[in-house]
């Protein structure tokens, strides 16, 4: 039995063009070793067909997030028009939440939620024979239609899954925007809280479970040395706090000399920086807080379940403590120009260096697109990327986009960062940490050389996105 998994392109319009490996793809590889398996990661190489002709596999199997559905059907229905005896697979999120888009001759079966047990057992039955409808929370393309299979609670230990099958893909060497090699690790799955615009707690039906620390410290070694950053996946990494302590602990202990990036919480963050000071002796580098907004009636209503005083909290915490912030703040479809206006003066008052500004997009599964779907501006799932507006702008579409790239230009402009170098030039630490300009002394380890290499990114990236707006695949006439 020959396995193709594949990664697909990366969507064109996407502002980031970071390709980490594929760890949900390493995970399922891994789960059938005892096969012939391969990856193919199509954000690096292009040609299907070659790979098709070189590796003959039996199965083919793809992962889509919402904005990959149209690329990945194009992809498998290439796969069958190579081959129609090819069995063709697809999961993720987009699959989970919404089989019925998948429901095309060219696909055969359909992996609902996480497949660490499920596509196992439905290889094992393709090679030894039995029934495929046995096999739990999948679903059957026929004759049109989808035919599900029991739908059943999976129960997964963390700690029982085997190490990502990362030998298939050092051939791609994955790096980050300024050319460091990078691995993603995964310590945790799903979130306790319960915001309106995620998906991620509906994946694990409201749980939150975790790997041990032993069984951490035991990937973490085994990763290339060369690879001197580590992202963890997860969406809530340090939630429990118990395990943060001991995961600190344990990797002092062992000497792992990495630079680490996770993903936490304001709240979480304000409530422990004991913790936070010692996830910064322990390596991490930098953290990704979803702050969302600086207001807290838009936080109470993407029930975010913290305030816009936490949030401010949490990055005077962090710039105390010298960890680079990593802000997301949703910009709302809503605006006028002066929340636009408003938006930049919060990242310049807080000296936030490295902010991202995410479009507030409902995707499927969440509370938001149920909430939303019937007001969508664009339907084809190719813009669901976090750049286009799929909802109605208050604004002209040509100006929402416009204050879009003006937030970015500003933000990361040269004369912005040299303002901030003067300042600290002209004042010690001491005296601004009893300034009312307090986070002036922090850039969030922005040099000169980084933001060229940012520049040099954002330049071909805006000349872009200036005018994405005129091919826009708008519905109802009314819309600006």
């Amino acid at each position: 039995m020959k396995i193709l998994l594949i990664k697909p392109p990366l969507n064109p319009n996407i502002l980031s063009t970071k390709t980490y490996e594929p760890l949900g793809l390493e995970y399922i590889a891994a789960s059938v070793e005892e096969y012939e398996v391969d990856i193919f990661d199509m954000r690096i190489e292009k040609n299907l067909e070659k790979k098709l002709r070189t590796f003959k596999p039996d199965v083919v199997g793809a992962t889509a997030y919402t904005c990959d559905v149209n690329t990945v059907k194009r992809i498998l229905n290439e796969v069958k028009l190579f081959d129609n005896k090819i069995k063709t697979l697809i999961g993720g999120h987009h699959a989970t939440f919404i089989p019925q888009d998948f429901a095309e001759s060219f696909i055969d079966t359909i992996f609902l939620g996480y497949a660490d047990q499920t596509f196992k057992e439905y290889i094992d039955i393709l090679v030894n024979g039995g029934d495929i409808k046995g096999v739990n929370n999948i679903a059957l393309v026929e004759n049109g239609g989808i035919c599900f299979t029991e739908q059943q609670p999976v129960k997964v230990a963390l700690d029982s899954l085997p190490m990502p099958a990362r030998h298939l893909t050092q051939k791609y060497r994955y790096r980050n925007t300024v050319q460091q090699k990078v691995s993603l690790i995964m310590s945790s799955r799903g979130c306790p809280f319960r915001c309106t615009f995620c998906a991620c707690w509906k994946l694990m039906k409201g749980k939150y479970v975790t790997r041990s620390v032993d069984s951490l410290i035991d990937e973490l070694k085994s990763l290339p040395r060369s690879n001197r950053i580590v992202c963890f996946s997860d969406d809530n990494t340090i939630q429990d706090i118990k395990r943060a302590w001991k995961l600190t602990e344990m990797i002092k202990k062992h000497q792992i000399k990495k630079k680490f990036v996770m993903y936490a919480r304001a709240d979480t963050i304000v409530k422990h920086p004991d913790l936070m000071m010692s996830l910064k002796e322990m390596g991490v580098k930098s953290l990704t807080v979803g702050f969302e907004s600086y207001k807290n009636d838009v936080l109470k209503k993407l029930n975010k379940g913290i305030s816009a005083e936490i949030n401010n909290k949490a990055i005077r915490i962090l710039k105390k403590i010298g960890i680079n912030v990593l802000a997301q703040l949703i910009v709302d479809p809503g605006f006028s120009e002066e929340d636009f206006e408003e938006l930049y003066q919060y990242v310049k008052d807080k000296c936030l260096f490295s902010p991202n500004f995410p479009v507030l997009t409902p995707l499927p599964g969440t509370d938001l697109f149920e909430e939303t779907c019937q007001q969508l501006a664009i339907r084809n799932y190719d813009y669901y990327d976090f750049a286009h507006s799929v909802l109605p702008t208050k604004l002209k579409r040509k100006e929402f986009y416009q204050q879009v790239i003006g937030l970015y230009k500003k933000s990361y402009s040269f004369k912005r960062f040299f303002h901030f170098q003067k300042i600290r030039s002209r004042r010690s630490r001491e005296s601004l940490e009893k300034s009312a300009d307090f986070y002036a002394y922090n850039t969030d380890d922005t040099s000169f050389l980084k933001l060229v290499i940012v520049h040099l990114f954002l330049t071909f990236k805006i000349f872009k996105y200036k005018n994405i707006y005129k091919s826009e695949p708008l519905v109802g006439a009314t819309i600006k």
